[in-house]
């Protein structure tokens, strides 16, 4: 995952967009890729700095490894100093990546009297984001809730800080938020370095101080707050109480032998409120699927504006895409790790001695899927309608019902697919996070433009189930027509991939691992 969001992701963002936008020359002749090299090392950087170190930092926390480190002869700054340097080497890694792609593949031109200013810009953005990513540590409990702060402070901060969309007209509100953060600064004392046209060596004085600033606050909030115990563990207590012989707990949902065969609702039911808690109890989950999508719908027509997209409103356009996002994030991305985690510590192979089917396993966690996404759906819609002036046809509503279900059976038995093809539950996720991003340019779900595609990329979307789930959404939520909303030609193949996926994992099963 660290080597994907910093180094993997940032260079399909850069061939992604400047296939998708056209690496034209502006009026001094300089490729537009020049000024994309810098933004995406800027995302990189932050990525490894304030989200991979925060994430290692808590977890080496939670796990109990920085409070052993104190009883060796090992200095316990030095496993935090080891980590910041790795994560150092890490951006540099992408910074240079990103330009020698952009350099040999696009027309990138490294500016060598900028070189001196733009390793200071990267040095001074590498401890900014490491001390920030450490007080963030200090002033939290558990990794879980360092993994979702970060990301979800990263990836909206993106759009309004010159990363993802440089130089955006943004409200005055969503401006001054920008300029007072230091991701901003970084993003414009990078671009700074790589601007051909501009004279000088590159220096922004400003933007640095900005940076170095908000350093010293993250770093004096580290070393005032910083504990190196486990936070949130129940203490030990010095004696113990025998417990009493007794009959096993129940199990919610089943009842005993002598009672009976438990029956199809209960074991369903059952499963579902077991996968249900436990997707509850993974915010990083939920934001990507539920909370995530609507910042985004709520987030583009503010950046982009009222203006129209492909004849509709932008967040008229934006909505369904959205939706087959959050769609497809709890079906092909959560539930698939779930699994997978759960056949890495041989749940699935202890399923066949047991009372309890796979089968009705799997459905838990596919129903869950659906209640997540329909969950997404709903505020999705809300959202639309109710601040964003998106009309919904409610004749339409029973069209939307059913490409919602297609959908969740869709993305669930691909990614069932992707966990009976792979092993480990560590690849997983790059796989199916790896290509649902770069497919969510190419499938009109993220709004990069009215422009249209180039064929290839077109084509590539329309292989592909992501791109016909929103446009089945999209005639179940257009304003009022005379068809009742169903993309007959779009659902088929929605269906044809849900056989295919259900077909691999029928042949290559799901005890592997």
């Amino acid at each position: 995952m660290s080597a994907f969001f910093t180094l993997v992701f940032p260079l399909a963002f850069l061939s992604i967009v400047s296939a998708v936008v056209g690496n034209e020359t502006t009026g001094a002749g300089v490729p537009v890729a020049q000024f994309l090299v810098a933004p995406f090392a800027v995302f990189g950087v932050a990525e490894a700095t304030f989200v991979m170190l925060a994430t290692d930092t808590a977890g080496l926390r939670e796990r109990g490894v920085l409070m052993r480190l104190r009883g060796t002869p090992v200095p316990v700054w030095t496993a935090l100093a080891a980590r910041m340097a790795a994560m150092a080497l890490v951006s540099v890694a992408a910074t240079a990546l990103l330009t020698g792609v952009g350099a040999g593949f696009y027309g990138v031109d490294v500016v060598w009297r900028k070189i001196p200013a733009l390793l200071l810009t990267l040095a001074v953005g590498i401890a900014c984001f490491s001390a920030l990513g450490l007080a963030l540590v200090a002033v939290t409990r558990t990794v879980l809730v360092v993994q979702t702060l970060t990301q979800g402070l990263l990836i909206p901060l993106a759009f309004i800080s010159d990363v993802f969309i440089v130089g955006a007209d943004l409200p005055v509100w969503l401006d001054r938020i920008g300029s007072a953060l230091p991701l901003r600064h970084f993003a414009r004392a990078m671009a700074q370095t790589f601007d051909p046209t501009g004279g000088g060596y590159g220096f922004r004085p400003g933007d640095l101080l900005v940076m170095v600033a908000w350093g010293l606050l993250g770093a004096i909030l580290a070393l005032w707050r910083f504990g190196w115990m486990p936070r949130g563990a129940r203490p030990a207590h010095a004696t113990t109480t025998p417990v009493e012989a007794g009959p096993a707990p129940a199990v919610p949902g089943l009842r005993t032998i002598e009672a009976g065969r438990p029956t199809a609702t209960a074991l369903l039911s059952g499963q579902v409120r077991y996968a249900l808690t436990s997707q509850w109890r993974d915010p990083l989950s939920v934001f990507f699927a539920v909370i995530f999508p609507v910042l985004l719908l709520g987030l583009f027509p503010v950046v982009f504006g009222a203006g129209e997209v492909h004849g509709l409103t932008a967040a008229q356009y934006l909505l369904p895409g959205m939706t087959a996002y959050a769609i497809a994030v709890a079906g092909y991305v959560n539930m698939p790790e779930d699994v997978a985690q759960a056949r890495g510590r041989g749940v699935l192979k202890r399923l066949l001695g047991g009372p309890l089917a796979l089968r009705w396993y799997l459905a838990g966690r596919i129903c869950t899927v659906l209640v997540v996404s329909a969950l997404s759906t709903v505020l999705l819609c809300a959202v639309a309608v109710l601040f964003l002036d998106v009309r919904i046809d409610v004749a339409r509503l029973p069209a939307l019902a059913v490409v919602l279900v297609l959908g969740v059976a869709c993305f669930a038995s691909i990614g069932l697919a992707a966990v009976a093809v792979l092993r480990s539950a560590a690849s997983l996720v790059p796989v199916t996070l790896g290509t649902l991003l770069p497919l969510s340019f190419v499938s009109d779900i993220f709004m990069v433009g009215d422009a249209p595609m180039p064929g290839w990329l077109a084509a590539v979307g329309n292989l592909f189930p992501l791109k016909h789930l929103s446009a089945a959404l999209l005639a179940a939520t257009s304003p009022a027509g005379p068809d009742p909303g169903f993309a007959v030609g779009h659902l088929m193949v929605v269906a044809a991939w849900t056989a295919v996926g259900l077909l691999v994992v029928r042949l290559r099963g799901l005890y592997r691992g």
